[in-house]
């Protein structure tokens, strides 16, 4: 027996109207699953029962804070991408350990003062001590001799 594409078509449609119907029975409830609510049962949820108890007026007065609520985040979404658009436009800068200045040739270099001779390491050395060391070495010079 061949089906026609009506009879087909029928089938079908009763096949997507029973799967429908058990879609909606599931997703007129809320349940409330541990701290959270979903419109999903869950294993140990418990199904709450939502009641809108606003008045008229006052479902009008939330319509208006709603909608500014959800164009100021529309906006600020807006505002970010533009920020990050911008900001991939600068190039990445790269850091480098090169000298910023080029190396110096010999004949420009830093002419030495005469007699300081830069020693190979470095001694720490107590500037009080030295003071006194200086003002002793002066007091013998200028002492008379006998």
């Amino acid at each position: 027996m061949k089906l026609s594409h009506p009879r087909i078509a029928i089938l079908l449609l009763a096949g997507c109207a029973q799967w429908s119907a058990m879609a909606a029975e599931g997703a007129t409830g809320t349940w409330r699953c541990g701290n959270t609510y979903t419109d999903q049962p869950c294993q140990s949820g418990k199904a709450v029962e939502i009641d809108d108890a606003r008045n008229a007026r006052q479902r009008r007065e939330a319509d208006p804070a709603a909608r500014e609520a959800r164009s100021a985040g529309d906006r600020l979404e807006r505002e970010r991408i533009r920020l990050e658009a911008t900001q991939g436009r600068h190039q990445a800068t790269l850091i480098d350990n090169k000298p910023v200045a080029p190396p110096r040739e010999p004949g420009n270099a830093v002419k030495k003062k005469k007699g300081k001779n830069e020693a190979d390491h470095f001694s720490a050395h107590d500037p009080v001590a030295t003071a006194k060391n200086k003002a002793e070495k002066a007091a013998k010079k200028s002492a008379p001799k006998s």
